[in-house]
Order: C-alpha cells, then structure tokens, then sequence
C-alpha cells in the first residue's frame, strides 16, 4: 500500500509542480487564462498548486520512508 501511495504521490506532486509553473510563466507574461479566474473575482494563484506540490512530495518520502522501515524490520526479524 505504501508503495502505491508513494508513487500516487509522486506523479500528483510532478503534475502541481507542472502546472504552477505554467500557471506562474502565464502570470508573469500577464496572460490570464479563463481557468484562472474572472476579472474581480477570486483567482486560483500558482501557490496554491505550489502547495499541493510541496504536501503530494512531502507524502511521498514519508511514505518511502515507512516502506523502508519496515523492510529493515522484516529483514532484521529475519536473522534472528
């Protein structure tokens, strides 16, 4: 299961980090797509994708880290 998360993670995280950078390219060049928000009204930042990135890595290598955790268990439980 946590091999999945951790890959789950992973791809979610890259397809964030994609899109805030598309999303902040766009608002550097001032372009504002209609996805973005309406004129006067509450935008999506590239911040929030940035986020999102940030917490889908940070699952990632928590998850790595279980995973590994308990492999050293069971090979360590192994030897004895």
């Amino acid at each position: 299961m946590e091999k999945q998360l951790s890959a789950i993670g992973y791809w979610l995280g890259l397809i964030c980090t994609v899109l805030a950078l598309i999303f902040r390219l766009l608002t550097a060049l001032n372009k504002i797509p209609p996805f973005l928000g309406v004129p006067g009204g509450n935008a999506i930042s590239y911040l929030s994708f940035l986020h999102g990135a940030v917490l889908f890595f940070v699952l990632t290598i928590a998850s790595w880290c279980r995973t590994q955790t308990a492999y050293k268990r069971e090979a360590s439980a192994r030897d004895y």
